[in-house]
This record gives C-alpha cells, structure tokens and sequence, in this order.
C-alpha cells in the first residue's frame, strides 16, 4: 500500500480500479439520470406519416398554380381527416380534404393550403393563395428514420432524450445499475441527529452531507452510525458486503489507539491501495478494495472529510454509474485577494463567487466557522502541488459547486 502519496496520483490511482458496475433493462419511466450501455437505434420512422403542419386544406398543388385574391380557384371538399384518424381518403385534381394540424395527409394530396387562405362552405372551399408542393407537410421520418442512432453509449439519458427514446419506438433501454453505496460512520462522540447531544458529543454531520451529496446524484445508499468498538465496526462492514457496491466510512482514519477503521479492515484481508494522500483538508483518506468492492476510509475532521470525498470517492462512484471520468465543472474567475498554499501539496479553499460587470469574481470564504465555511462556499481555489500561491487580479481556474454560477 502507498502512502503519502500526491492528490492526482491518488485520483488515478482510485479511478484505475473500478468500473462500471453490472446492467439492467429499464422501462422509459425509470431512466432519468441513467448512463447508456449501448447505442439505441431507432425502429421506427418519426412522423410514421406524412402529415399537415397546420389547420387547412389538403390539397394537389397544381390545381392552385394560379390562385390569388383576385383569380380565386374553387375546390370541391370532399372530407375532413384529424390528428390519428385511419381513414383512407384520397383525392384527385379540383378536390380538397379538411385537415387539422398532425392529420394524415391523403393519397394523392401534395401540400397543404392553411385555412386563413380560403373561404369555406359546406361542401367547397375558395383557395386565394398558391400551396407548391410540399407547403405546410411534415413528411415521415422528417424527424427520426427508423435504423438511425438516436442516442450513444455512454450517454446520461435526460428527459429530453429519454423522449426522443420513445418517439423512435422504444419502452425499454439498457443502462448500467447505480451502485449501492455504504456509509458507516464510527465514533463514540458521535450522536445522530435528533437525539440529545451530551457534553463533548457531536452530532454526525459529515454523515449527513454525504448522504446528501449521494442523494443529489440518484445513488441508493444505507447509512449506519457504529461507536468505537472493532467487533461493531465489523459488523457493520461484513453485514453489508453481500448488497453493497461501494463503502465510504467516516472517521478511525488516522489509525491512533481510538481509530480502528484501517485495522478492522486490514483484519477482513482488504487490499490496501493508498493512504495519506499530500492534500489539504482530506490528508488521512485511504482507499482499497475489500473482495473487489472500492473501500473508502475518510478522516473525521468535516473539511477534511468532505474534500475527500468530493475529490476522491465521489469521482470513483461517479465513475462505477457508467459515466466518463466524475468532475466538478471549472470555470475562470478574477481572484480578489492573494491565497497561499503549501509548495508540496495540493490546497483546496473555500472561495465565494460574485458577478461583477459581467465578470465572475472569486473571493477566498474567510468564515470565523469551518462549517459555516463549507456550508457557505460556492467553488473551490485549488493551488496545485508545486505552487504556493495565487496572486490577487489573476485570473484563475476554479471548481465550481455553485450550480446557480453555471451559467458562467
């Protein structure tokens, strides 16, 4: 197992061992927010007819070669077809179909004249316009032909695209199963929320968070708080080995005589990948793989559990849901002020972001509360390992987490 190793090592290193996971078929209703296993092929054709684009009058082009207000051309109507309608008309020259918008074109019909172009009485219409072939048609297929791709491997199916499934014919599709994720959280100062917080005790935030940030991204997941305790670590590793895809645990990452995460694993046979990682917050994260599955062990300290789960285990599971690789969108920002880090680590700050005459500005979140802080933050200043500072008026690449900023 490696330790103390660089931030982008790690996340190659995580990302190298998982994949994704196994697949199912899904209903049309279930696949919001899906990844694509494979191309989706259209079966059939989008309109699967011919049909008007407008309220009118089907019509052969040519009888209306010359019509105008002035040298108006009558045309026997002959019967009315709407949307759905399976009623098989057909006209020939000086005949007319009343159409509605998305009926059927009748055979030898060739345009379309709109209603507002025409008198009408019970049984014959005055045209005042030309209608050239085509007018006013939406022909079959104009929107999707049967055997084109319609959507790719790899795809996140959105309700815009899940629609386009169903107009090419399908009620099904084939995407990758959301891994079920497990998250143990240990330590005998730890309450669960609700409960009464006696001296000294804290409540499990860092769980919460997690929780949380795994139900905005579709992720099922069984949470449990455990003191502790080895025996009751181990359980509640062990009792979830056989329906969990993925574990994150919270706290016991340091490995002092009260932090038991890595040895009660290392006692399952897992397999150590790396821990300590030269990032700040996040440092004490460790990773491995127990029979196969991806092992997370994240510090306690909120900052530094929760970077590590956004820059580390959020991107692995990200990835195991099928996608490409996971990662926070990066935008340009002008910085306000001067920020420092450490030349032989990577350094992630909490940052506020504003729109100043059209020019996204990033503010270093300077919060007397680190939970405020994190609560508080927009994007993320990262200082690569290698550098140590950010000099106010640069213009710098940021992490942005703010979903309200995306428009930038």
């Amino acid at each position: 197992m490696k330790t103390f190793i660089g931030f982008d090592e790690a996340l190659e290193l995580t990302l190298a061992n998982v994949s994704a996971g196994e697949t199912e078929v899904l209903s049309l209703a279930q696949l919001t927010g899906k990844i694509l296993v494979e191309d989706i092929v259209a079966r059939v054709d989008s309109p699967s007819s011919t049909s008007s684009r407008k309220d009118g009058y089907a019509v052969i082009s040519s009888d209306l070669t010359n019509a105008s207000e002035e040298n108006p051309v009558k045309l026997k109507m002959v019967g009315k077809l709407a949307a759905g309608d399976k009623k098989n008309l057909q006209i020939t020259n000086g005949q007319a179909v009343r159409v509605t918008t998305g009926a059927p074109l009748p055979q030898g019909a060739n345009a379309v004249l709109s209603e507002e172009f025409c008198e009408s009485s019970t049984d014959a219409i005055t045209a005042q316009r030309t209608a050239e072939e085509g007018r006013n048609l939406l022909r079959r297929g104009t929107d999707i032909r049967q055997g084109e791709r319609v959507a790719t491997k790899g795809e996140k199916l959105s309700p815009a695209l899940i629609g386009l499934l169903a107009s090419a014919g399908l009620d099904r599709a084939p995407v990758y199963r959301l891994p079920q994720v497990a998250v143990i959280a240990s330590g005998d100062e730890v309450v669960a929320p609700g409960k009464p917080l006696g001296d000294g005790k804290l409540y499990a935030s860092n769980m919460v968070e997690i929780c949380s940030w795994l139900t905005s991204c579709g992720f099922s997941y069984s949470a449990v708080l455990v003191g502790d305790n080895e025996p009751e670590i181990q359980s509640a590793i062990t009792t979830r080995l056989s329906e969990a895809d993925v574990f994150i645990t919270s706290g016991g990452a340091w490995g002092s005589e009260h932090d038991l995460m890595l040895d009660v694993v290392e006692k399952l046979d897992w397999q150590g990948i790396y821990r300590r990682v030269r990032m700040g917050p996040g440092k004490p994260v460790g990773f491995g793989l127990l029979e196969q599955k991806p092992f997370f062990i994240l510090p306690g300290g909120p900052p530094s559990n929760e970077m590590a789960f956004l820059q580390l285990a959020l991107p692995a599971i990200m990835k195991m849901k099928g996608g490409a690789d996971f990662s926070f969108p990066v935008v340009r920002a002008q910085l306000t002020e001067t920020v420092s880090g450490h030349k032989d680590w990577t350094q992630f700050i909490h940052a506020r972001l504003e729109i100043e005459k059209n020019q996204l500005i990033v503010t270093p979140a300077k919060l007397k509360s680190r939970l405020i802080s994190m609560a508080r933050k927009d994007a993320l200043i990262v200082i690569p390992e290698g550098w140590e500072e950010w000099i106010a008026g640069e213009i710098i690449e940021i992490q942005l987490l703010n979903p309200d900023f995306n428009h930038r």
